[in-house]
């Protein structure tokens, strides 16, 4: 399934590629570090009966990555962005009545977006713009944390994330430094829901499946320096 993703990702970039500007074309590449901060919502933890106590759910910590935008004009007014990032190690802490549990599992998140930019008249020197698209997010080096395991007196576990498909949407901003450099700044929000499934290798029982229902609301602030050609 992950490579059928990755090879729409890839798919999507050389689409982006191929795309030609009606007259005088412009690309700019971007670069810079992003602050990822989530707010998740979380179902409850569900498992055979009697074998996960009611409540338990999970939170995503903030994190950082480097971003990197490339951005295709169309016309005047409209552009083709193609948006990246180094994957982030995203770190998952048990909540509600797990919430004593501390830190729960771990992944790396890849979450390429193709998004349509639209830049409205300049204000003065400042240029902004919009941009509406879709993000593919799917995870590897997926792991569940010894505390998880311990908690639900299994030996160790294991854990995969449900890839996802979602839109993004963006506003941010340019301003000059001289030619050919520029300055970006941006807010993008994301909307990630994937399903954690976890198995627990439990002494006298066997392997217990757990699966859990996540939703996060991942905002992206980016400072970005960017290069025209």
């Amino acid at each position: 399934m992950h490579h059928c993703l990755k090879r729409a990702a890839w798919a999507a970039l050389g689409l982006f590629c191929a795309l030609d500007a009606a007259a005088e074309p412009m690309l700019r590449l971007k670069t810079g570090p992003a602050l990822l901060d989530f707010r998740t919502h979380s179902a409850d933890l569900m498992g055979p009966p009697g074998s996960t106590p009611p409540g338990v759910k999970a939170d995503v910590r903030d994190a950082r990555t480097l971003g990197l935008v490339a951005e295709r004009d169309l016309d005047a007014c409209w552009s083709a962005v193609l948006q990246l990032g180094v994957p982030p190690r995203v770190r998952f802490d048990g909540a509600g009545a797990g919430a004593a549990l501390g830190e729960v599992g771990r992944a790396r998140a890849w979450f390429p977006a193709v998004l349509l930019g639209w830049r409205p008249p300049a204000w003065g020197a400042v240029q902004p713009y919009a941009a509406f698209g879709a993000h593919l997010t799917w995870f590897d080096n997926t792991e569940a944390s010894p505390a998880y395991s311990a908690a639900f007196g299994g030996a160790s576990s294991r854990a995969a994330l449900k890839p996802s498909v979602g839109p993004v949407f963006k506003l941010g901003a340019e301003l000059p430094l001289g030619e050919p450099w520029l300055m970006d700044v941006s807010l993008a929000r994301y909307r990630i829901a994937t399903t954690a499934t976890l198995r627990t290798q439990t002494p006298g029982v066997g392997e217990v499946l757990r699966s859990l229902d996540v939703r996060v609301d991942a905002d992206v602030l980016s400072l970005m320096l960017g290069y025209r050609f």
